[in-house]
């Protein structure tokens, strides 16, 4: 997601419970150029990738990814 936000590494405390989905949407608040993203961004926790509601444990490394079209 770096093209998109411009970050690199960032880190983002979220309340206990939260999923993929919580956290995509407090990046999409941080980043302004995130809502633009019509499609689905990819997310990756601890190298497997994961649905929007898999609960995130504290020690999670996350990856978000751009949607990924070709042919």
């Amino acid at each position: 997601m770096h093209d998109a936000t411009g970050v690199k590494e960032e880190e983002i405390e979220l309340p206990d419970g939260s999923t993929i989905e919580t956290l995509i949407r407090e990046a999409k608040k941080r980043h302004s150029t995130l809502k633009l993203q019509n499609r689905a961004i990819i997310v990756s926790i601890n190298g497997e990738f994961g649905e929007a509601s898999r609960q995130l444990k504290p020690t999670d490394e996350v990856a978000m990814f751009p949607p990924v079209s070709g042919g």
